[in-house]
């Protein structure tokens, strides 16, 4: 009874170590048909929020995400690369060590997230750590992209991490309509015809008194007209 148990327990902490190790790593399909495990995150906009948090910077570590497209030559080149990349990450998070999840998304498919990020050219590569974001432009190698990923990207300027309209709340979303439909607009006139801005500035001005002169009752009571009657 006894050593059926312990053998029953065994074979559950294997169970368990097994799916822990399944949790990060994927199945992906080679060519060939043959299955091999991926040490790559795949996400897409149903799940990269909800995995990375890179909008409210809470602490799920550090993501290194590659954006690329499926017909993109350099992606296809950078592949074996990420995998190399990927798989030594793992390995330290295996071992306990701090390191920085690597994953990708297919920018070509996910449209909401090329635009979110700005996506303008494939691969491009960006870690995501505390609420900030810092773009990689070093050389496509697996010892500069692990020395990026192990702490280097700190040396690099980070920006605050872009939101999307699903990760903006109302306040945001007000300030994001006011810097796309009218801000940058103005912005624009200025830099290219500042006498057109000076124009539109004074129109509106006028136009805001003249609205207002009609809208405003000039004949209303005062307050002293109505003791006096």
């Amino acid at each position: 009874m006894l050593g059926r148990a312990l053998l029953t327990g065994a074979l559950l902490l294997l169970c368990l170590a097994h799916v822990s190790v399944a949790e990060d790593s994927a199945e992906v399909v080679v060519d060939g048909g043959e299955a091999k495990n991926s040490a790559v995150k795949e996400l897409d906009t149903t799940n990269f929020e909800h995995l990375t948090q890179s909008a409210s910077g809470a602490t799920t570590g550090d993501w290194f995400v590659e954006f690329y497209a499926p017909w993109c030559g350099h992606c296809k080149n950078l592949e074996p690369i990420w995998e190399e990349v990927a798989t030594a990450m793992l390995e330290k998070r295996q071992s306990g060590e701090r390191s920085a999840i690597i994953a990708k998304v297919d920018a070509a498919k996910c449209k909401y997230l090329a635009q979110r990020f700005s996506i303008a050219g494939f691969p491009t590569l960006i870690m995501f750590s505390q609420g900030k974001q810092y773009a990689y432009s070093g050389e496509r190698t697996a010892e500069k992209l692990l020395e990026f990923a192990m702490g280097g990207f700190k040396e690099a300027k980070g920006i605050p991490v872009m939101k999307g309209e699903m990760e903006m709340n109302q306040v945001e979303k007000l300030q994001h309509l006011w810097q796309v439909t009218f801000h940058n607009d103005m912005v624009q006139i200025w830099k290219l015809h500042k006498a057109a801005f000076f124009f539109f500035v004074i129109a509106s001005f006028l136009v805001g008194i003249i609205v207002g002169r009609f809208t405003v009752p000039t004949n209303a009571p005062t307050p002293s007209s109505k003791k006096k009657n």
